[in-house]
């Protein structure tokens, strides 16, 4: 494939994955297998004997999440016994969403499937409580009273059920003056960060945190500068379990080191005061010249995911992990 051809697929990719256009779910199911030591996620792994990662991003369990498409927004389970993602197709009818799951069974990690709340109208971008008993999800499946797929997708949640998740609940979208949100994250379990486009400049994105109490939403609110901008889009927001730092993804500035649009993550720290400091862009080799996005922190705190299209010969992102330890240099100094 061409270098031209390559870069215009990563592109409408990211481009379509970005705003999570509403669309038919990924049919298919796993199958049980043995995976190798080697390549189970250290973030369990570190319990059986194994280095986590280090200040070098390394793939994140390739044997359980690396296919031929587009893997992003890992989230493990604070009980360290599941983790979903999203997997993305794209064919000539669109681009397809799906979660797939991977459960520790007898201290081995079955092959990821499609979880068992899946619907033909799609689901992404799931995230765990701080129980591990709830899951949050992103569907198209259409609003409870309607037969429609709504226009965008809305938040939902499942609870465990023993073993398994139980059905789908419906939350919906925060209420504020944007047209709508995607990319959540949670602090704590009643505050929810996440992606929206202002009515007044649907060009570009911003994040928004907004509380969520017995399945409902308050009303919603920028985090206002210096993390938002007038000039560059902010999104996929990723908070720390302290609350103490937020990475996020953004495209255009002038420190991107990515090229064709493509964006890069960057961290701010919160002050004393609640607010936050000046965003500062991630360096090698977490970011590069490729393509970084959809951060995730585990519970702990101790590691960052994202997803990243830098592997040679595809074009696609694929799920990588590395100590939050190497953020720790861009925290401001107690005098800023």
């Amino acid at each position: 494939m061409g270098a031209a051809k390559v870069n215009s697929h990563r592109f409408c990719v990211t481009l379509l994955i970005l705003f999570l256009s509403l669309t038919t779910g990924q049919i298919g199911c796993g199958r049980p297998n043995q995976d190798s030591a080697e390549d189970l996620p250290a973030i369990v792994t570190e319990v059986l004997g194994f280095e986590p990662p280090g200040l070098v991003p390394v793939p994140f369990a390739p044997r359980l999440t690396r296919t031929d498409e587009a893997e992003l927004a890992v989230a493990i389970s604070p009980r360290l016994d599941e983790l979903v993602f999203t997997r993305a197709s794209i064919d000539q009818s669109g681009i397809h969403f799906s979660l797939m799951s991977s459960r520790m069974v007898n201290g081995l990690w079955i092959d990821p499937h499609q979880v068992s709340f899946s619907s033909e109208h799609g689901e992404a971008e799931a995230f765990f409580d701080s129980s591990g008993d709830r899951l949050y999800f992103y569907s198209g499946h259409p609003e409870p009273g309607t037969e429609n797929p709504p226009r965008a997708m809305n938040l939902w949640y499942v609870e465990r059920v023993g073993e398994a998740w139980g059905k789908p609940v419906f939350v919906g979208r925060p209420d504020a003056p944007i047209e709508y949100g995607w990319s959540g994250s949670l602090l704590g379990d009643d505050t929810f960060y996440f992606t929206a486009r202002p009515y007044e400049d649907r060009a570009l994105a911003d994040i928004y945190e907004v509380s969520i109490r017995e399945e409902r939403f308050g009303m919603a609110q920028s985090i206002g500068p210096p993390v938002n901008t007038k000039e560059y889009t902010e999104n996929e927001p990723a908070v720390a379990p302290d609350g103490s730092f937020i990475v996020f993804y953004s495209a255009g500035r002038p420190d991107n080191l990515s090229t064709k649009m493509l964006g890069d993550l960057y961290v701010s720290f919160r002050h004393d005061d609640g607010g936050w400091a000046e965003p500062r862009h991630i360096d090698e080799p977490i970011n590069s010249a490729a393509e970084e996005n959809w951060p995730r922190i585990s519970h702990d705190g101790k590691y960052l995911f994202f997803s990243s299209n830098r592997r040679e010969g595809s074009e696609l992102p694929d799920l990588y992990w590395v100590s939050a330890e190497a953020l720790e240099k861009y925290r401001p100094a107690i005098s800023d």
